[in-house]
């Protein structure tokens, strides 16, 4: 799509939004009355608005939903929080130190990372859509089908992420302001109970097509709104972090077997957009990037520098098997005098492109990450053969040519490994395939247990200390000051 076209749908989007929205400057859970409420009702009145409000949540998401300083924040944030990225000069940016070596404080949160204060403020927009969209009647049926789909959605996407940095949070499921100023954070096991009961309500409205920005009625090859196959997928990951292996399987093949929509594509096009890996992605709206994540983790010629200070950790890289050809698609360097700069180069576009269109979006889901689901949850059920076959078909296409030096690049995972055997190679497997996106590698290392071994040694180039508590990031102390309710993680002091 063109630029200019995509930023005309931002801006009407994004003013409805705003319009729906309280005001900005409070917080979520302690607005008072919206001085907009006609404004809001009629937004539902009408096919275009309401599409419009659910595009403009869309828009907020991809231009500083999750971002943070011109910054793809949980790409960012939880990775360096985890072994994946170092720092070439951890005192060039005090921002990403604290991240970095696990330095957190509440105050610092308040300002350092938007997930709590976004995710509440446009939730709210979320919920008045539930609301607005249940039995509507005004707009047509599909329209009003599809939309209240994708907010269901929406809303258990954004408390997945929530419910995963911070533990337990409050669970805000409507727009009574005055009841929500006061709400206490809800057992994490209860907010997963509402994720999976928006997700079902999801998987009951939307179905595998995708469709146009502006008219869901109508079919589109941009995959940039949700639909069953991001439905199925956000399924399959939950399950999976609840560890119930049958319903992750379950989920995870709902997808994978659509095969005439997603396919394993070659390394170098996973990341193109629209590609057939792709199961939901976010659209650009900035005119400086392609994605935060090209304009932040592509170095520039000179070399890394206060702006651009994040290099590929030792650890990830010796986690790369002998012809594992993502090493090489996935990661480039910088060389300057005697000195090699790794860095994450799966988006190639960078800041400033000076393109007019847009050649690469954000992936929030894709098919990949399937495969490994379900290759974990049926080694959990132990049918480990069928697990190290999902596991086969991505080796397959990371697999260099073969060399006179690897004369067998990647091979094959044996069919001979044990349940126990291979429980380890899935973490390394998702490892390498998912590093810097949507911060995999500190979610998989809190839910499996090995985050305490990882991260201290992780700590020994890092230069900071961890202990166990930092698995969960502390609650903004502004959100604690303004609703007694609230309680702190154990550890933090406010």
């Amino acid at each position: 799509m063109n630029r200019n076209k995509y930023n005309s749908i931002f801006i009407i989007s994004v003013t409805l939004l705003m319009i729906v929205l309280p005001t900005a400057c409070k917080k979520f859970v302690e607005v008072d009355t919206p001085p907009t409420k006609i404004s809001t009702e009629s937004a539902y009145k009408d096919n275009t608005t309401a599409t419009a409000v659910l595009t403009g949540i869309y828009a907020r998401m991809s231009d500083n939903y999750f971002v943070s300083l011109n910054l793809p924040a949980i790409s960012l944030y939880e990775e360096l929080s985890a072994d994946n990225l170092m720092m070439y000069d951890v005192n060039v940016n005090n921002a990403f130190g604290s991240f970095y070596q696990n330095a957190l404080e509440p105050q610092y949160l308040t300002s350092g990372a938007p997930y709590w204060n976004n995710t509440f403020s446009i939730m709210y927009n979320i919920n008045a859509s539930i609301a607005a969209l249940t039995g509507n009647t005004e707009l047509k049926p599909a329209v009003s089908k599809r939309l209240l789909g994708e907010a269901y959605f929406l809303r258990a996407f954004c408390y997945f992420y929530l419910t995963n940095i911070f533990g337990d949070v409050p669970l805000i499921l409507t727009t009574q302001y005055n009841e929500n100023s006061h709400f206490a954070r809800t057992p994490q096991a209860d907010v997963y109970k509402q994720i999976l009961a928006d997700l079902a309500q999801a998987e009951g409205l939307l179905d595998n097509t995708y469709v146009a920005t502006t008219d869901v009625t109508k079919i589109s090859s941009e995959r940039i709104r949700p639909n069953l196959g991001a439905v199925n997928a956000l399924q399959a990951r939950v399950y999976l972090y609840q560890k119930n292996y049958p319903l992750a399987e379950v989920a995870a093949t709902k997808v994978i077997s659509q095969s005439s929509i997603y396919s394993i594509v070659d390394l170098n096009s996973v990341f193109l957009k629209n590609s057939s890996e792709t199961i939901w992605a976010l659209q650009p709206v900035n005119n400086n990037f392609n994605t935060r994540e090209g304009g932040l983790f592509i170095l520039p010629n000179d070399g890394p520098n206060s702006d651009h200070p994040l290099l590929i950790s030792p650890s990830l890289m010796n986690s790369f098997e002998p012809g594992d050809a993502r090493k090489d698609n996935w990661i480039n360097t910088v060389t300057i005098g005697t000195d090699t700069f790794p860095y994450p180069a799966k988006y190639k576009i960078g800041f400033a492109d000076g393109s007019t269109t847009f050649d690469e979006y954000t992936i929030v889901f894709r098919l990949s990450e399937q495969y490994l689901i379900r290759a974990e949850a049926r080694n959990e059920q132990g049918k480990t053969s069928d697990a190290i076959a999902d596991l086969n078909i991505l080796r397959t296409r990371s697999r260099a040519e073969a060399t006179a030096m690897v004369p067998d690049p990647l091979p094959n995972l044996s069919l001979s490994l044990t349940e126990a055997q291979l429980r380890p190679l899935i973490l390394k497997e998702r490892r390498v395939e998912l590093f810097t996106e949507w911060g995999h590698r500190w979610f998989d290392l809190q839910r499996t247990g090995n985050i305490n071994t990882a991260m201290t040694a992780a700590e020994i180039y890092k230069g900071g200390t961890w202990l166990a508590y930092k698995a969960l990031y502390p609650i903004p102390v502004s959100e604690i000051l303004l609703n007694s309710a609230l309680s702190q993680n154990p550890g933090y002091t406010n």
